[in-house]
């Protein structure tokens, strides 16, 4: 009931602010169907425990930090790992590491820490951490692996993928908070999905309706370098 409390005053309030599926489509013609949505929903999950956090550190609150792992811990979110280096050339360090890999539990055990040192012995919003940490994480075990990359600030990593016709397609992207990031996708000349704007957690999600490769762009538009997450369904 607390957690549930948390998120509805937390939404209520206007203070986490994010680019819905439909708004990131870029064509007005395509539609969101019940596939897709679906598809897009545990990812919809990632991206608002982000946001809760990051509202969690700005201001000190570590119930928000708790409520956004507690968020991540009970969403099993269908991320692979991205298997194709960036086809664009980066700098030195701006590639995909595939051994440099993190998992959502992971994450949401940093973001515990940081609520335990803000809760400054608070037996409330301990026995709340205690509570989140006792949890199961519902996924696999260890977490879906999602490949990082650092990208340098003004610079861009095309990734290529491939999605079948008629299934639902998702990216998403979490960076670091360092600098603001956009996704663009394109099947052969034309955009397919934009998430842009303000912040660096980006969800775009579509109905494929073209065979063949999708262009997945992440592009800089920071001053600052950045390290995301990348993952598809």
């Amino acid at each position: 009931m607390l957690f549930r409390t948390l998120c509805l005053a937390v939404l209520s309030s206007g203070s986490v602010v994010g680019p819905t599926v439909a708004q990131a489509l870029s064509a007005p013609a395509l539609q969101v169907d019940a596939a897709t949505e679906a598809a897009a929903a545990p990812f919809e999950t990632l991206e608002l425990s982000a946001r809760l956090a990051r509202l969690g550190r700005e201001r000190g609150d570590p119930w928000l930090l708790a409520t956004a792992a507690r968020l991540r811990l009970s969403t099993a979110a269908p991320v692979r790992t991205a298997q194709s280096e960036p086809a664009e050339p980066a700098s030195p360090g701006g590639a995909v590491d595939p051994s440099d890999e993190g998992t959502w539990p992971q994450i949401a055990e940093v973001w515990l820490d940081e609520a335990q040192m803000l809760a400054e012995g608070d037996a409330q919003v301990l026995a709340f951490i205690a509570a989140i940490r006792a949890q199961e994480y519902k996924g696999r075990t260890g977490g879906p692996l999602v490949s990082l990359a650092r990208l340098p600030a003004g610079q861009a990593h095309v990734f290529r993928e491939r999605f079948a016709p008629g299934r639902p397609a998702v990216v998403y992207v979490e960076g670091d908070g360092d600098a603001p990031l956009a996704v663009t996708v394109k099947a052969g000349k034309g955009m397919v999905c934009q998430a842009a704007g303000p912040g660096d957690v980006k969800l775009c999600a579509w109905t494929a309706h073209e065979p063949g490769d999708y262009q997945v762009e992440v592009r800089n538009l920071g001053a600052a370098a950045n390290r995301y997450a990348y993952g598809t369904n």
